[in-house]
């Protein structure tokens, strides 16, 4: 099949049935749906071939936090920094219509796991690695970047 042959299309209510029944078939993988198909912050796209919905992919807007951390600082003043811009931050992501928030954490960091979920964080996409791709150009190479090129 080639692309020329898919139509894409917004998602349209009559679709909803037929998309939850996708949702079912694939226990393997946890596609959850807690924001709907189409809300603010919310977009569904069908994709058809003829008139048979091949997949359907739903983007939710998100806001993704990321903490740098003074290594001096004490406990007691680095979650109390955290929660309170987390929560200036949350607050402006969501009059832009955001719905959810992210925090990645390396597995290793176990007590500001800890920190995070206390936030009222819940773990999202168990067994799931996180994959990346900007949308806009990127201001400055990573750190991963730039680590490189120092060993280089």
């Amino acid at each position: 099949m080639g692309i020329s042959q898919l139509q894409l299309r917004p998602v349209a209510p009559a679709d909803i049935e037929q998309l939850d029944a996708f949702r079912r078939a694939n226990w393997d993988a946890d596609i959850e749906m807690p924001f709907g198909y189409s809300a603010p912050g919310v977009e569904t796209i069908i994709a058809e071939k003829g008139d048979q919905i091949v997949g359907a992919l739903t983007g939710i807007k998100t806001v993704v936090f990321d903490f740098m951390k003074n290594p001096g600082a004490f406990n007691n003043d680095l979650y109390a920094a955290v929660l309170m811009m987390e929560r200036a931050l949350a607050c402006a992501a969501q009059k832009g219509d955001i719905a959810v928030a992210y925090v990645a954490v390396p597995v290793h960091l176990t007590e500001y796991i800890d920190i995070v979920k206390r936030s009222g964080y819940e773990e999202a996409c168990q067994n799931c690695v996180i994959l990346r791709r900007p949308l806009r150009k990127e201001l400055t190479p990573s750190l991963a970047d730039e680590r490189s090129n120092e060993t280089a």
